[in-house]
């Protein structure tokens, strides 16, 4: 049987930039991403336990989801050799049309808060 590979992969939690990946129409504007939930693996690839944690935006704070368990974490937690699948939202970027005066918003939300 195969073994599943436990390698810590850094990846950006803030400004993401994939600007030079992403086609835009305008051709000037930034393409910066933030990281807003990720799913964690633990285990082998024959079975294991899956974890989220989740970013809630009208709070500015990560929150682990195991099972019936909710609980905030600390972002410098976030990162690990666990993470599987990562999630991320289009975030404000810089555009000519903006003159640098004004914000700039993204083109949707697409983001988790609280009911």
């Amino acid at each position: 049987m195969k073994h599943k590979l436990e390698t810590y992969v850094n990846f950006p939690i803030h400004d993401f930039d994939l600007t030079h990946y992403v086609g835009h129409k305008n051709g000037s504007q930034r393409q910066l991403y933030e990281l807003y939930a990720l799913s964690n693996h633990y285990g082998s690839m024959g079975s294991g336990h899956y974890t989220a944690h989740i970013k809630i935006l009208d709070e500015n704070r990560w929150y682990n989801f195991d099972d019936s368990h909710v609980s905030p974490i600390n972002e410098e937690d976030v990162k690990s050799a666990a993470a599987y699948v990562l999630f991320y939202r289009r975030i404000k970027g810089e555009d000519n049309s903006c003159n640098g005066a004004q914000s700039c918003a993204p083109d949707h939300d697409n983001s988790f808060s609280r009911k």
